[in-house]
Formats: structure tokens, sequence, C-alpha cells
């Protein structure tokens, strides 16, 4: 049968037959011959599919980690990684911004191995300080996987590409231990530094590889516009690495993640910026917090407390609180000191106020928190009350540990 014959059935049960085999121990190469002779090329859905696959089949994740280079080689020259996706080359772009970032981790990983080789032949001392540069910029590489992981992947998951970001996330975690290594030979001096070295950076590039012809690819046509303003608004929380984003790409400033705030509204549900959660959810949350909550607004009234997870509260509230003036909360002897800070936290003197105190044998942590909106209008200020005694505990223990020790 010719290759172009095949169903796609037909070409996932070879697949499946060919990778069991490799995994089975099986030799590379007759594998490869026999991978070649029935495939001109594969797409990266293909792939994914395939790994979905052997999982079904009993193969673990741990395995098919094990095996991703050698997967990636034996099928790499034979994967479609051509794009139609114009705004992939626009500046911001996620996937534009994931290229130039992958262009400046290979330029940093040239010079790293140029720097170290030199100081390991002359100890120079100059040369040392320019190499700590140089790795300080590499060291960047987990702001670019930290983003992928945790902006890109959830978007996979949801569209059912499940196996591929387990995977691939796995590989980041053995690089990011590699590099570990890498650092902490040159630390010690260790006489196998460049051998640690070299094994990373044929990691790191690897994995440029991966991202570039099979990730980007397959979720080439399952990723909408949305789904890349999504990645996009996130990216700044997350970093970058070595270069940063020419310019923002295109993001929507107000988008309620996975469903839009009418279909969200519709549900009875409240919309918040990450996420969306039913009246009954939100009160069962904001009450099992470890801590306890007041919500004073710009007039200085209460207008809401937690009613706590049933432990003996701290500081008593009741139903009366709520509509009173904050100040005729407190008894009159720290009426002025309880102004003071409002006043403060209103005209921007502070952010925040703490204080520490013992009551009843606990160590008590108290907090009034501005609440500003996004047009930088006072909203009010948030009290929060917390017992901290099983924190002193624990540190006064550790101190005795030590100095027993």
């Amino acid at each position: 049968m010719a290759k172009d014959d095949y169903t796609m059935e037909e070409r996932q049960e070879i697949l499946k037959d060919l990778m069991l085999r490799l995994h089975a121990g099986e030799d590379k190469e007759v594998i490869q011959k026999e991978f070649n002779e029935a495939f001109d090329e594969i797409t990266p859905y293909e792939i994914q599919l395939m790994e979905r696959n052997l999982m079904s089949e009993g193969i673990t994740f741990a395995e098919i980690m094990s095996l991703c280079n050698v997967h990636a080689n034996l099928m790499g020259s034979k994967v479609n990684t051509e794009t139609t996706v114009a705004d992939f080359e626009q500046p911001g772009h996620p996937v534009h911004v994931m290229k130039m970032e992958n262009l400046a981790i290979r330029g940093a990983l040239d010079r790293v191995e140029r720097l170290l080789k030199n100081y390991l032949e002359t100890k120079d001392e100059t040369i040392k300080k320019g190499l700590n540069r140089q790795i300080s910029l590499l060291d960047q590489f987990d702001n670019h996987y930290q983003r992928k992981e945790y902006a890109m992947f959830p978007i996979m998951e949801k569209k059912g590409i499940t196996v591929p970001p387990k995977v691939m996330w796995g590989v980041d975690d053995q690089i990011r231990d590699l590099y570990k290594d890498f650092k902490k030979a040159l630390s010690n001096g260790q006489e196998n530094v460049l051998g640690e070295f070299e094994v990373v950076r044929d990691e790191l590039l690897e994995m440029i590889q991966k991202e570039e012809n099979i990730l980007i690819p397959m979720v080439e046509q399952v990723f909408h516009v949305d789904d890349w303003e999504l990645i996009a608004s996130q990216s700044p929380e997350y970093g970058y690495c070595i270069v940063k984003p020419e310019k923002e790409w295109a993001v929507k400033k107000d988008f309620a993640p996975v469903k839009v705030k009418a279909e969200i509204e519709a549900e009875g549900d409240i919309p918040l910026s990450t996420g969306s959660l039913s009246l009954k959810q939100l009160n069962l949350i904001l009450n099992l917090l470890p801590m306890e909550l007041s919500f004073v607004d710009h007039n200085n009234i209460v207008k809401y407390y937690n009613e706590g997870n049933g432990e003996e509260k701290i500081f008593k509230r009741t139903p009366s609180a709520i509509g009173r003036d904050v100040i005729l909360c407190h008894p009159p002897k720290v009426h002025e000191t309880v102004q003071t800070i409002f006043e403060q936290l209103k005209s921007k003197q502070k952010e925040k106020e703490e204080m520490w105190f013992k009551k009843d044998g606990l160590m008590v942590h108290i907090t009034y928190h501005a609440v500003w909106d996004e047009e930088d209008n006072y909203v009010g200020c948030l009290e929060y009350v917390q017992n901290i005694q099983s924190l002193v505990d624990h540190f006064n223990q550790a101190d005795v540990k030590r100095t027993l020790s």
C-alpha cells in the first residue's frame, strides 16, 4: 500500500506498533527504517494522538517521558511544522515571544560555553564575572517554561490535548534539575563541570526543537485568538526570558476565563476576574479562611465580616456591626488611633498598617489594608486578623533545635 493510502486509523496503528517495539527495546535503526518507509510526513496532532494511545496500551507517563527525545529524533525530520497563522509573526504574540526567547537562549548557551571553557583554562576572575553574568541571564529560561506550563498547558488540556503537556512538563523539570547540577558543579569547582553544562545545553536545545516543531504546530489549529489573548494577558505575571516583547499584543482587558460574563450570570454565578463562583461557594470559602475578615467602605462604614469556620474568634463580630461607623466599633480609648489609621490609608500615606500583640495567651497579627479600584478610587479597607501563635511556637522550637545542635 502506498503511504498516501493509509487511513488515520491505519497510520495510528503503525505508529503505535513502532513505538511499542521501541519501548520494548528493539533496535532504533530498524524502527527508524520502518518509520521512514511508512511516512513521508507526520503532523503534531498525530504525535499527541499516538502518545495518548500508548498510555491506553499500558505505557506509563514516566516511560514516555524517558523516551521523549528518542521519539522526537525518530520523527523530527518528518514532522510538518508549516504554519499559516500570520499572527504568530506579530511582535508580542505569545508564539513570537517564545521564538525570540528561544533565539536568546541559544545565544546565552553559546556565550556560557565559550566563557566556561576559557575560565577553566585560565582561572581568570574577570572571565568568571562575565560567565556569572551570562548564567544569570540563562537562569531566566525558567520564566519561559513557567509561562508555557501555567498559561499554555491548561488551555491545551481543556481542548483534549492532555498527554503532551504532561510529558513536556516532566522533561522541563528534568532540565531544571540538570541545570541545578551544573550550577552546583561550577560553584563547588568540580572537574566535571563542563560535562554537566554540555548535558543541560543539549537538553535545552532539544526542548527548543520540541516547542517550535511539535508544540506550536500542535496547538495552531485548536487555539483561537481568545486563547492567545488569555496567554498574553497572563504572561507578564511569569516574566520573560532574556528578551521582552517589543510591544503588547492585542490583549483584551476585560474578559472572563472559560465562559463569557453573560453565560456566568445566566447560570447564577458571580463573574470574578479569575473565574466565577456561586454565592454559596463564595460564602463558604470566605468563612473557611483561617483569618477574621472585615471590610469597611470608603465612608468608614462596616459592610461585611466573615463568620469563620467554627473556631472561637479573637474579635467577636455580630450583625449589629453591619452599617456602623468602624470607629464606634472600637473602645473609646483607641478611637483616635483607629481614626488616624483610616485617614492615612485613604490619603495614601500608607498602603497598610500592621500590628502584633498578645491576647488571651495568643500572638495576634492584624492588618488594615487599603483597597483601590482600577481608576485609583479609594474603595475601603480590608481588615484581617490572624492567630499566629502556632507559627511563633514553630519558630521557637526551630531555634531550640539549632541551639542544641
